[in-house]
Order: C-alpha cells, then sequence, then structure tokens
C-alpha cells in the first residue's frame, strides 16, 4: 500500500509539471510569441503606441526581417537591425508616397526608387534619408530631370527635359541651372553659355532657326548688348 501510494504522488507531481508547462505554453500563444532558437518571433504584437509588428526580435530589439505598421497608418516591411530600418525594405506612407531600396539607420540610404503618390517617380541614390549622387525624377507634369543631387536638390551636371519637349544640359546648384550650360527650345532656337539661378547670366550665344547667331551679355535673365556674330569668319 506504501508503494502504491508513493507511486501515486509521483504521478500526481508529473501531472502537475504537465499542466504547467501546458498553461505557459498557452499563456505564451495567447500572447502570440513563438521561441525560436535565440530569438523571438512576434506575430501581430500591438506596443503601447497601438504600432502593430510581427517578425524577430533579439533582447526585445527588432533584428531580421520583420513589418510594423504604425498607428497612423504608415508601413515599413523589411529588414531591421538594432531596432531601426537597415537592409532592404519598403516603407508606405498613409499620405500615399513611397520608399523601395536601401535603408541605413531608420532612413533611405543607397539605392532607391520613390513614388511621390501624384505620379511622380525617383530612381537613383539616397544618404541619410535624402536624394544625393545620382539619379532620375520625371513628374506627372511631363518633365524629367536626369542628373546629380545634393541633398534633395539638383547640384552638379544634369539634364533637364521640359513637358514641351525644350532640353537643359549643363550645370546646376540648389536646384536651378548654375554655371555653363545648353538650352534648346522646342521652338527651335537654342542658348549656349552662362546661367545663374535659373536665368540667363554672363556671355551666351543665340542661334536661330534661320541661321542667325547673336552673342548676348546677360545680368540675370535681362540682355545687356547685343552683338551680330560676322557672318564671313
Amino acid at each position: 500500500m506504501a508503494r502504491q501510494g508513493t507511486g501515486s504522488r509521483i504521478i500526481l507531481r508529473i501531472l502537475g509539471v504537465i499542466v504547467a508547462a501546458f498553461m505557459l505554453f498557452c499563456a505564451l500563444y495567447s500572447m502570440n510569441i513563438i521561441k525560436t532558437e535565440d530569438k523571438v518571433e512576434v506575430a501581430g504584437f500591438k506596443d503601447d503606441f497601438g504600432n502593430v509588428f510581427t517578425g524577430f526580435l533579439v533582447s526585445g530589439i527588432k533584428e531580421g526581417y520583420g513589418d510594423i505598421v504604425y498607428e497612423d497608418g504608415n508601413r515599413y516591411t523589411g529588414e531591421f537591425a538594432g531596432g531601426e530600418y537597415n537592409g532592404q525594405g519598403t516603407f508606405k506612407a498613409a499620405a500615399g508616397w513611397e520608399y523601395r531600396g536601401e535603408f541605413k539607420g531608420g532612413l533611405p540610404d543607397g539605392q532607391g526608387i520613390f513614388r511621390d503618390g501624384a505620379g511622380g517617380v525617383f530612381s537613383g541614390a539616397f544618404e541619410a534619408g535624402k536624394i544625393t549622387g545620382e539619379g532620375a525624377f520625371s513628374k506627372l507634369e511631363g518633365w524629367i530631370y536626369d542628373g546629380m543631387w545634393n541633398q534633395g536638390r539638383q547640384t552638379g551636371e544634369g539634364t533637364f527635359t521640359y513637358a514641351d519637349g525644350s532640353v537643359y544640359k549643363g550645370g546646376f546648384k540648389d536646384g536651378a541651372a548654375s554655371g555653363f550650360g545648353i538650352y534648346r527650345d522646342a521652338a527651335g532656337w537654342r542658348y549656349e553659355g552662362g546661367f545663374s539661378q535659373g536665368l540667363f547670366h554672363g556671355k551666351g550665344t543665340l542661334v536661330f532657326p534661320d541661321g542667325e547667331i547673336m552673342t548676348v551679355e546677360w545680368e540675370a535673365g535681362i540682355p545687356i548688348y547685343p552683338e551680330e556674330e560676322d557672318e564671313s569668319q
């Protein structure tokens, strides 16, 4: 009888351990947390700010591939490192714009594609969240800029094609034509010379469809004096 009583107690203890383990599993399952190796996989976990995250946590920090939907409707899907966007990913804003490409330190950095939500598309280089380097931006209105950028502004050499077919090719500074450039108007005439803040500036040459050539000195888009070229030369 004593042995039978001892055996019953052992069985009850084993059952108690099994029940406790089952209850722990249920608790983890109800929290949508599943342990996989050294990471914790979180499925649809909502934080105190109303953001919903699905992905991997290491010591409570987002690592690896994941998806987060923010309370305001913004969404990021892609790679995390150190709790920040790092690597390839896609950020979709509730306002309608989207960035798809490389991230570093939580910001677009590297090659990527930006869609402004109104038909505009930029494809090219980013640095610390700003368009910097080489890239092309086309707008729904019909214009296209292809060239160098710095901090979100056209800076360096580039080509701007207007909706009517006119083309400017040359230097840019802070988003405007600057330095030497060539402007070819859709009407057939062209200008070769200096620019400043998007205007003819300094010496330049006008060439008209009928062959007439004029060398003009400009001051902020205003001609100072015209000189006709000696066509006999």
